[in-house]
């Protein structure tokens, strides 16, 4: 395990196995996978906490791991997270080792997080395709390899996110964001049984249906992205943001369906922290 595990943690104070820890660094045992979230918090509060815990319990059930986790009890320890290093606003991680179906250790911790600009709001962002296909999909469970291989490109590349391509030809979603295109107004994403069922995923098509926008969740031939109006990225950190570029194909990030989103999908981050 590396001497600085995990890398991207921030702050001086973890919780580990439901207790507070000051060393900054943990080992869980080797062998083991990790099912984990990652949870915004805006002034203390916590955004879609319901809803990624539900995932949580689901993943575990996808991935057979005995595990049920209350709201309640997790909030406990999130607010103890906040209280002992002096932060209200940031991005957490929890996360759950397992082995043979049992969980043998726990982890909370706050991670480093690259919120967008103005302008990347404005002017859009870039990204590029690879092609590669996520074990599971459905259940938020970490790979290292490929996690690794993203890293690199967005390092090399200077880029903000990387689209998967799945090996048979069709887009499915961002390393760590949802992927949704426009075009004549219509709404495309890929559908959920293909990818990560994302929290902010939830929450734009419910923007989309608010809007009555029309939506389709369809396989998108990445040979039919040229084709697009604009296309957008929706995660935990990114929330709603537009993409300029994706390789050499050039997008509108001033979309107007796309706006229409954003502001929809900013007012129920508003009703959520109420």
């Amino acid at each position: 395990m590396p001497e600085s595990f995990p890398p991207n943690m921030i702050y001086h104070t973890i919780i580990i196995n439901g207790h507070p820890d000051v060393t900054g660094a943990f080992a869980p045992p080797s062998g083991t996978q990790v099912l984990y979230e990652v949870i915004r918090v805006t002034g203390g509060s916590f955004l879609f906490l319901n809803d990624h815990i539900g995932r949580l319990n689901h993943s575990a059930q996808i991935a057979g791991v005995g595990l049920t986790l209350s709201v309640s009890d997790v909030r406990k320890q999130l607010d103890q997270l906040l209280q002992l290093n002096g932060v209200k606003t940031g991005n957490i991680r929890i996360d759950y080792y397992f082995f043979s179906g049992k969980v043998q250790y726990q982890a909370a911790y706050f991670i480093r997080h690259h919120y967008p600009s103005d302008e990347d709001y404005r002017d859009g962002v870039k990204t590029c395709l690879f092609v590669a296909e996520r074990t599971n999909p459905n259940a938020k469970i970490m790979q290292p390899r490929l996690r690794e291989q993203v890293e690199r490109i967005l390092m090399e590349k200077n880029l903000y996110e990387v689209i998967l391509v799945h090996p048979d030809g069709y887009v499915t979603e961002g390393s760590r964001s949802t992927i949704f295109m426009v075009n004549d107004g219509t709404v495309y994403t890929a559908p959920e049984t293909d990818v990560l069922p994302g929290i902010t995923r939830k929450y734009v098509l419910q923007a989309c249906r608010d809007l009555s926008a029309p939506l389709l969740e369809m396989r998108i031939e990445v040979n039919c992205l040229p084709d697009m109006d604009a296309v957008f990225i929706a995660g935990t950190s990114p929330k709603v943001l537009p993409v300029s570029l994706v390789d050499e194909y050039r997008f509108n990030p001033g979309n107007a369906m796309i706006r229409q989103i954003m502001r929809k999908y900013d007012e129920m981050i508003c009703l959520n922290e109420k």
